[in-house]
C-alpha cells in the first residue's frame, strides 16, 4: 500500500501542474477524486442517508464522478485528433486504476478506447510510460484487452505486436519492455 501510495503522489504531482482557470471544472479536483477513490479517502463526500437516517456510502454516484472525468479526459483536445499529454495522462491513470480497483466498468470502457488513443499518440504513450513506470503494465495490458474485446480483433493481434511494439516501448528499458510485452503473450 505504501509502493501504492508514493505512485499515486506522483502521479498527482505530474498532473497537477495545470491552468485550470480557463476550464468548465477543475482538472486539479478531477485528479484528487481519482486519487482519493484509489487510497479510499474521502469517501464521506459520496454518501447518503438510507430510510433510517443512517449515512451509507455513496458507491454509484462516485462511479458516476469518476465516468464523468473519464468522459471528459477521453475526448481529443487537439486539432490532429491528438490528446494533450495532461489528458492521456488521466486515461493511462485510468487503467491503473482499473487494474488496483478491478473496476469492471473502466477495464471494458479501456479495452475499447485505449488502442485508438494509443495510435494516435504513439510517442507520448510511450514517454508517459517511461516517466510513471508503474502505469506500464496496466496500460499495456488493457492495449491488449482490445484483442479480443467482445470476440473482436483477435486475428489483429499478431499484426499489432509486429507493427507497433517498438513505438510502444521506444522510451523504456529492457526490463519495462519486458513487463510491457508479456501482456501480449
Amino acid at each position: 500500500m505504501k509502493h501504492l501510495i508514493v505512485l499515486s503522489t506522483f502521479l498527482l504531482m505530474a498532473c497537477s501542474n495545470i491552468n485550470a482557470s480557463n476550464q468548465t471544472h477543475s482538472e486539479e479536483n478531477d485528479y484528487h477524486n481519482i486519487l482519493s477513490s484509489l487510497l479510499n479517502v474521502n469517501e464521506h463526500k459520496y454518501t447518503y442517508f438510507d430510510d433510517n437516517g443512517v449515512k451509507q456510502p455513496d458507491s454509484l454516484e462516485l462511479f458516476k464522478e469518476l465516468e464523468r472525468i473519464y468522459s471528459r479526459n477521453i475526448e481529443s483536445d487537439q486539432t490532429n485528433g491528438k490528446i494533450s499529454k495532461k489528458r492521456l495522462k488521466v486515461i493511462m491513470y485510468f487503467s491503473f486504476y482499473a487494474q488496483a480497483k478491478n473496476s469492471g466498468a473502466f477495464q471494458e470502457y479501456l479495452a475499447e478506447d485505449l488502442m485508438p488513443i494509443f495510435l494516435n499518440n504513439t510517442d507520448s504513450f510511450s514517454v508517459i510510460m517511461k516517466e510513471l513506470p508503474f502505469l506500464i503494465d496496466s496500460n499495456c495490458n488493457r492495449l491488449n484487452a482490445y484483442f479480443g474485446h467482445e470476440g473482436k480483433n483477435k486475428k489483429k493481434k499478431h499484426d499489432f505486436v509486429n507493427h507497433n511494439a517498438q513505438a510502444l516501448t521506444q522510451h523504456l528499458n529492457e526490463d519495462q519492455k519486458t513487463v510491457c510485452m508479456s501482456n501480449f503473450d
